[in-house]
């Protein structure tokens, strides 16, 4: 086993959900420019007395119940966030980010493994060279690329060269909520802003920690003959490499769709330093969670190397989703039309101010 210590420095604010929708006045309250996380036991159980219904029948929401005093009472919140969602309607909605049961924030092996392994399959493409027609792609939108895949990495589970491959959980903050902000997010194109999307992001300089392993086993010669992964143990060697060679691409590509856009020069900016930084051989640039985008999370460009294949894609897969009055698709417009990014107010209006999702990755050998 060759066992590394893993280490993610956030670069930008990072969401990974839980699946969860957090509504205003059911699960959080807005105070002061903060967001108050409600713990809802202690709230009523401190609060009985007032768990009346009214003339309709309704109970009173948890965060109805509080009054100016109840924040100085710790005990009635499971944490709270700097920022507030731009809609202060009862039942807003707000995104929560993924959390140990101690509402620690933690970042998930497998979003991790599931970015290491996009990078790998664009880099390793040309190497394997898979056949690409409409059948390689499949028809079922939940496995779309499955055959291109088995070809990449091996036929099934017990045959995939990242089953040598284990990335562990990764931690932080050791209080509740540490770390996080309340992000307010909009989807862009490169000339407006579509509707606000608020949710829990890692943001600042926050570091998570844990472990990446390489199990030797599955490379020995008792083994080769039936997993044959040794033509392509060269990939996880060069792991680091890797993936500095797709981020170093789409950062290059990112950083020009941003300064072709209106507003956008603070993420161009962005994109442009980490374009020029000095990384060494033990670090690489990753983009993981909410808005990695697709090109993040597919084969990318080589998947649009066939102009006329790729327009088929788009239209079965109904990838795009144009708002009403916008002009129709054309083949070989530009793909994926739109980005999300974290918003700010300046002078009275929201601008964006930064991408999702990027981080550090730097590996050191144990």
């Amino acid at each position: 086993m060759s066992v590394y210590e893993m280490t993610l420095q956030i670069l930008s604010p990072v969401h990974i959900g839980d699946g969860d929708e957090l509504r205003q006045d059911f699960d959080f309250v807005v105070k002061n420019g903060r967001t108050y996380r409600l713990n809802e036991d202690a709230i009523l159980l401190a609060k009985e007395a007032q768990l009346k219904p009214d003339r309709s029948g309704k109970f009173p929401l948890p965060g109805h119940l509080l009054t100016e005093a109840d924040f100085h009472n710790t005990e009635l919140f499971r944490y709270s966030l700097s920022g507030a969602p731009r809609s202060t309607k009862s039942d807003a909605r707000l995104k929560s980010f993924i959390k140990d049961v101690y509402d620690q924030p933690y970042i998930p092996g497998s979003s991790v493994k599931g970015a290491l392994r996009t990078a790998l399959a664009w880099t390793g493409w040309s190497e394997v060279k898979p056949h690409l027609d409409r059948a390689a792609v499949g028809r079922n939108r939940s496995w779309a690329g499955q055959p291109l895949e088995r070809k990449l990495f091996g036929p099934d589970p017990n045959h995939d060269l990242l089953r040598a491959l284990h990335v562990s959980d990764l931690h932080g903050p050791t209080r509740p909520g540490q770390g996080l902000i309340l992000a307010n997010a909009q989807v862009l194109t490169k000339k407006s802003a579509g509707s606000p999307v608020e949710l829990e992001a890692v943001a600042g300089e926050v570091t998570f920690t844990g472990s990446l392993t390489i199990d030797e086993t599955l490379f020995g010669p008792q083994v080769e003959r039936e997993l044959h992964f040794d033509n392509r143990r060269a990939w996880l060697d060069e792991l680091i490499a890797r993936v500095q060679r797709h981020s170093g691409a789409r950062i290059q590509q990112l950083a020009e769709w941003y300064e072709h856009g209106v507003g956008y020069e603070a993420i161009a900016r962005f994109y442009r330093e980490l374009a020029a930084a000095k990384l060494g051989k033990r670090r690489a640039l990753m983009q993981i969670g909410w808005g990695a985008g697709w090109d993040g999370k597919t084969f990318w460009t080589h998947l649009q190397s066939d102009v006329r294949l790729f327009e088929q894609l788009v239209t079965d897969f109904k990838l795009h989703k144009a708002p009403p009055g916008s002009p129709a698709r054309k083949p070989g417009d530009p793909f994926p039309r739109s980005k999300r990014a974290a918003m700010a107010m300046k002078d009275g209006a929201a601008r964006a101010v930064a991408p999702f999702g990027w981080v550090l990755l730097e590996l050191k050998e144990k």
